[in-house]
């Protein structure tokens, strides 16, 4: 068993021949479709495929001007990516601690943490489910911070009736193996903010004035120029033509995992285990990830290795907090952080549960039974 399998059929076989067939399998048509048609479907003027939401992150910042000398926001309950695109950017992060039922970032926590030198807060849609940003637009529109929103795990998510990555001046999302939308790897920037997203397509191809598709086709002229110092962080027109597909199956998916979901919630006792928080009125999970608590009195590490080598069944954990990696320790870039309590808690006993659309209803059952079963097995339990 897989932990959240991408869901995929024939459509996926055979857009990604026909890519292979017609002999062009960088950056081409294919692309402009994947993005005209995330345009289309979640409302944005522009939408910039790249190769991950970490190089989305990354150029956000970049185009934004921020660097040394500069300090961002962001959340101790993350993928190291976030934090990891602050540092390359040349600038300081500096992490809030959680809100205990949504374990995403505490609003009170921002603005505690806002110092002259406070340029960006990016707040992450953890699990899929939707940040309070009434509040940290409020408080970012007061300061005149910008907001880029991490959307890795919220493609399908809304906060009150609007899409999350429409707050901020750009929003990043994800295409990863097990995401809602799965590419392999890819993700987007998406923004209103034409300048903003020309800045990001002309650094995500090393600064070039043209990209590929119009330097090697016959109906435009192929010198060019070099005008910035860029990167190498576009799409192929393999990944897009998969998340083409996906986009156009994901109803049918999203249904999948509202089955899955669903089976879980009633299925696992709310007595031992912490569930995900229930989204606010008016706001739509993207149900990304089902996380959950175990119990103090199991030791993780003795339950993730039973299920696996005894069960065959994969569990995952997202994520450990921020500051209890070693290169972060090593850095000393988080020291005096004793504020984060929350987040060093909940990074210490949360797993996720298998959730993909390609999750059979066999599995979904293997994985509850299996959690039952190690939650009564004294052999995980804590010294």
């Amino acid at each position: 068993m897989k932990f959240s399998p991408p869901y995929y059929g024939q459509e996926e076989i055979e857009t990604t021949s026909e890519c292979i067939k017609n002999g062009w399998t960088g950056s081409g048509l294919k692309v402009i479709e994947f993005e005209n048609l995330i345009k289309e479907k979640n409302g944005f003027n522009n939408a910039v495929a790249l190769s991950s939401c970490t190089a989305a992150l990354f150029l956000s910042l970049k185009a934004l001007g921020i660097g040394e000398g500069d300090e961002v926001i962001t959340t101790a309950m993350t993928f190291c990516s976030t934090v990891n695109v602050i540092i390359h950017a040349g600038a300081k992060p500096v992490l809030c601690d959680i809100d205990k039922l949504t374990r995403n970032i505490d609003p009170n926590q921002i603005e505690k943490k806002i110092t002259k030198r406070t340029k960006a807060i990016i707040p992450v849609h953890y699990t899929g489910l939707p940040c309070d940003m009434d509040k940290i637009m409020e408080i970012a529109n007061n300061k005149n911070i910008f907001v880029i929103e991490d959307c890795a795990h919220a493609f399908e998510t809304f906060y009150k009736g609007r899409r999350c990555g429409s707050f901020g001046v750009v929003g990043c999302y994800s295409f990863y193996a097990t995401k809602n939308i799965a590419i392999g790897e890819g993700g987007m920037a998406v923004t209103n903010n034409s300048e903003l997203a020309k800045k990001i397509r002309l650094m995500s191809l090393h600064g070039l004035s043209k990209d590929a598709w119009k330097r090697f086709t016959a109906n435009d002229k192929r010198s060019y120029d070099v005008v910035d110092i860029g990167y190498k962080f576009n799409m192929t027109d393999i990944q897009a033509s998969i998340g083409i597909c996906q986009v156009n199956k994901l109803d049918k998916m999203s249904k999948i995992r509202d089955k899955i979901w669903d089976l879980y919630l009633n299925s696992i006792d709310k007595n031992i285990i912490e569930m995900p928080a229930p989204p606010m009125k008016d706001c739509i999970h993207a149900k990304h990830l089902f996380n959950i608590g175990l119990p103090p009195s199991i030791d993780r590490e003795k339950f993730l290795q039973k299920a696996s080598s005894k069960y065959q069944t994969l569990y995952a954990i997202h994520y450990k907090s921020i500051p209890s990696f070693s290169v972060y320790k090593e850095m000393g870039i988080f020291e005096g952080n004793e504020d984060l309590c929350l987040s060093k808690e909940w990074g210490e006993k949360n797993i996720s549960l298998s959730l993909s659309a390609a999750v059979s209803d066999k599995e979904v059952e293997k994985t509850i039974n299996v959690l039952e079963i190690l939650l009564n097995d004294a052999e995980i339990r804590k010294n």
